[in-house]
């Protein structure tokens, strides 16, 4: 064995070191913030979530809500065979979290090592940034005692986070979701020939996050649609087997979300549930009026990142999608509604926080390559790396304020709402 094959060895161990030590770390501190919100569910005292529900449907109790999503319940259940229920659904929390940085940590690092051949100090600036994407959160202003600041103690609701921690079914979707999303990527990248081992891969991956959560299949199902009318005009339908190759490979995810929609807005069902309709962004402002600023406030570090990295839409795969993406979130969230009593809940904002999660991860998987390449003036990634920290800052001080029992929306204790 050579130098440099010690040297790639060390490199290796320390990054794996770095990489468990990380992980470890926020695998505790966020389980403890899920057992507290367990243990504190359906209870005064802090540690609001909508765990309670979900419990409930792990013991087979009716919480008065449908989940037709059955994967992140059936992990729960089982863990609730051999642990209390607090202790079950934390674990499946901790487990799906950890799987999602897990997925991350391959998929990143197969896509930079295109142009990073050998395993370097890069390879670390690799590991923290997958850190700081799931810890990052939007800005907000702090709060000063009882003092009410401008947007009314609206931290949370109409801003978003690509990491809401209070939902346990958003967490446990997120790992399939990358998966779906990166195998998308490497599936269309290979458009002149039918890759069935890569198919299958993406087929598995969308169905999985379809039976966790919806949410996150009707975004990248809206990107995908557009992104096929528009390749099949460019080519003049040459490539319209292809088209059905992808569709093919879609096919049991689509039979899980007409039974998934089916049963909530079917005829059949009681819950003054009415199906979809159009918004033109009402609910959002209802939650905050400065949809514009919010949006800035919620994706401050990818949308710094445009201007800098805007050569790379027409080449790059990864970041071209990972904006159309975060543009079908958008408009998602703003034109669409659940007719009924779920009108309200603004369901639909849980795509377009998936939305600016992959804006996000895109941006910042596009940055590194273009800073391991020197691609980007030293002064350029500066700007978009100090971007990046504010939202990082924010994630922690975000987090922080909910392990210490305080409430998502308002970072304000209980006892104060």
């Amino acid at each position: 064995m050579n130098k440099t094959d010690n040297k790639q060895k060390i490199y290796r161990v320390i990054d794996t070191a770095l990489f468990a030590i990380l992980l470890i770390t926020l695998a505790h501190f966020f389980g403890q913030l899920v057992y507290a919100q367990a243990l504190y569910a359906g209870k005064e005292g802090g540690y609001f979530s909508d765990i309670y529900a979900y419990m409930q449907e792990m013991q087979g109790i009716d919480s008065g809500y449908s989940f037709p999503y059955p994967i992140f319940f059936l992990t729960g259940r089982f863990f609730d065979l051999f642990l209390p229920i607090e202790m079950a659904v934390t674990l499946a929390e901790v487990l799906f979290n950890s799987l999602a940085i897990l997925i991350t940590k391959y998929y990143l690092e197969k896509y930079i090592n295109e142009s990073v051949k050998k395993i370097t100090w890069q390879h670390f600036a690799i590991t923290i940034s997958i850190f700081a994407c799931f810890l990052m959160s939007m800005w907000w202003l702090p709060r000063f005692g009882k003092i009410n600041l401008p947007f009314k103690d609206q931290v949370f609701y109409g801003t978003y986070s690509g990491n809401p921690w209070h939902n346990a079914t958003y967490i446990a979707t997120r790992p399939f979701a990358i998966g779906a999303f990166f195998s998308f990527i490497n599936l269309f990248k290979d458009e002149e020939k039918f890759n069935w081992k890569k198919g299958i891969v993406f087929a598995v991956f969308l169905f999985l996050t379809t039976m966790t959560k919806p949410s996150f299949t009707l975004v990248i199902g809206s990107a995908m649609a557009f992104v096929c009318i528009v390749r099949l005009i460019r080519k003049h339908f040459k490539n319209i087997k292809y088209i059905l190759f992808l569709f093919i490979c879609s096919i049991p995810t689509l039979i899980a979300l007409l039974l998934q929609f089916g049963g909530v807005f079917g005829s059949g069902n009681t819950e003054a549930e009415h199906g979809i309709g159009l918004d033109f962004f009402r609910v959002w402002r209802s939650a905050n009026p400065h949809v514009i600023a919010a949006i800035f406030y919620a994706n401050v570090f990818a949308l710094v990142c445009i201007p800098f990295l805007i050569k790379n839409i027409k080449k790059d795969y990864l970041y071209k999608f990972s904006l159309i993406i975060f543009a079908v979130s958008v408009l998602e969230a703003g034109l669409l509604c659940e007719k009924g009593f779920r009108y309200s809940h603004f369901n639909f904002s849980w795509g377009y926080m998936h939305g600016i999660f992959f804006f996000a991860l895109g941006s910042l998987a596009v940055l590194l390559k273009n800073i391991f390449e020197k691609k980007i003036k030293p002064v350029f990634a500066i700007i978009c790396i100090l971007a990046l920290l504010t939202q990082v800052v924010f994630g922690i001080l975000y987090f922080k304020g909910l392990y210490y029992g305080r409430d998502y929306n308002t970072l304000l204790p209980y006892n104060w709402l």
